[in-house]
């Protein structure tokens, strides 16, 4: 049988307060960086929606610059629904972790092991989030570079095939820069998070035999 045991270590135990406030403040200012990250990732693809509807308007060039138009005005209607997932996300989190049962569990010496669990697990959660985006922002950029690096060597309509592979290219650095901030401090805030935690292992005699115990202790 396997028996989770949560512990606290003496100077956990001695000063809950501090370590409370200590945590909240880490979560906190973990919340207001995701916060600016999805309201960036929300203006920018308004902003693309508005732009790349402009770009629409002009044919000249081969109609290159509708071209433009069209992934720009693609990539901001996404990522305005991701700012908005994520906004949405992030309101949801702060309003569990600020409720007043929450509040008053993190006060306890169990209780403020769960909260920072918790924060761990959120955070690595985040963390894959922004590789896992920063990877595909990559491969964005390559497809933007192939086609500006086509537009080149003859193909067809190159004036097209440069106009997209531009507008990819833009969008693709500006989230490539957004998911690389969010993956730094996000790695960030989970080490804070997780500093000071000593798992162990013991094995009880019981009535049924043996039992398993996994224990976290903490050391802040």
């Amino acid at each position: 049988m396997l028996t989770l045991a949560i512990a606290t270590a003496a100077r956990a135990q001695a000063s809950p307060d501090g370590e409370v406030e200590r945590l909240e403040a880490l979560h906190t200012a973990s919340i207001g960086t995701r916060r600016a990250l999805a309201d960036s990732v929300l203006v920018g693809g308004l902003v693309s929606i508005a732009g790349g509807g402009a770009l629409l308007i002009p044919d000249a060039d081969d109609q290159a610059w509708r071209f433009a138009g069209i992934n720009t005005a693609v990539f901001g209607a996404v990522n305005t629904v991701v700012g908005l997932l994520a906004l949405r996300g992030i309101g949801l989190e702060e309003r569990t972790w600020e409720s007043d049962e929450a509040r008053a569990l993190r006060r306890t010496p169990e209780g403020l092991i769960r909260a920072r669990i918790h924060a761990a697990i959120d955070e690595r959660r985040e963390s894959v989030g922004h590789a896992v985006n920063l990877g595909l922002n990559c491969a964005y950029l390559g497809v933007g570079g192939t086609a500006i690096l086509a537009s080149q060597l003859g193909v067809e309509h190159p004036n097209r095939w440069l106009g997209s592979g531009a507008a990819i290219a833009f969008q693709a650095l500006f989230l490539v820069g957004v998911d690389f901030i969010g993956l730094s401090r996000s790695s960030g805030y989970h080490r804070a998070y997780v500093e000071g935690f000593a798992p162990s292992v013991s094995v009880v005699p019981t009535t049924a035999g043996s039992e398993t115990r996994v224990g976290f202790g903490g050391s802040f």
